[in-house]
């Protein structure tokens, strides 16, 4: 949460209040860049779009944050509970963890983690993964799927850099509730 000074701040106690209402809770992670709060409400409203904006089911969205989030601890801690709430096994989140989409996910959903690897390797994607997420997905799904990897692979960036720390047990128990309820997996 924020600081004394920042709380004190009108607009930036509005914007608080705005991320918790589409987030559950303001992050860690938000927080830190309230130390730059432009800068923060430009990325809390790519953040909202990212959970809100979508034409992903929540199993595909969760698949493509955690193909971008695969080698960072404070992302991985928050998003594989809320994976497996959606019906990600473990085994498979760990295959994800080790940069190889499972082959037991359904046709669509393996070809857009093979195409979100891709995008997080930073590297043009290959035909055979272009054609598999073309034969599954529209052209503003690809399109989703991209944005949502690079916008989590920004984040992985900032949390690295920034050294944010993990919420409590309890904040992630929070998130998770608050993930799930919206994806009308509770």
């Amino acid at each position: 949460m924020p600081d004394t000074e920042e709380a004190a701040d009108p607009t930036l106690a509005e914007l608080y209040r705005q991320i918790a209402d589409g987030a559950g809770y303001v992050s860690n992670l938000m927080a830190v860049i309230a130390h730059a709060p432009d800068g923060l409400r430009a990325y809390a409203a790519l953040d909202r779009h990212c959970r809100h904006g979508l034409d992903l089911t929540p199993l595909q969205r969760e698949l493509a944050i955690l193909v971008a989030l695969r080698g960072v601890h404070y992302g991985w801690n928050h998003r594989v509970p809320i994976a497996r709430a959606l019906g990600i096994p473990e085994d498979q989140a760990l295959m994800i963890h080790e940069g190889r989409a499972p082959r037991e996910l359904p046709d669509a959903e393996r070809a857009l983690c093979d195409f979100a690897f891709e995008v997080a390797a930073c590297r043009r994607v290959p035909p055979r993964v272009e054609e598999a997420v073309m034969l599954h997905f529209t052209p503003r799904q690809i399109v989703d799927i991209a944005m949502l990897t690079s916008f989590y692979m920004a984040s992985a960036a900032l949390i690295i850099a920034l050294d944010v720390q993990l919420e409590s047990p309890d904040t992630l128990q929070l998130e998770l509730r608050f993930e799930t309820r919206l994806a009308g997996a509770a």
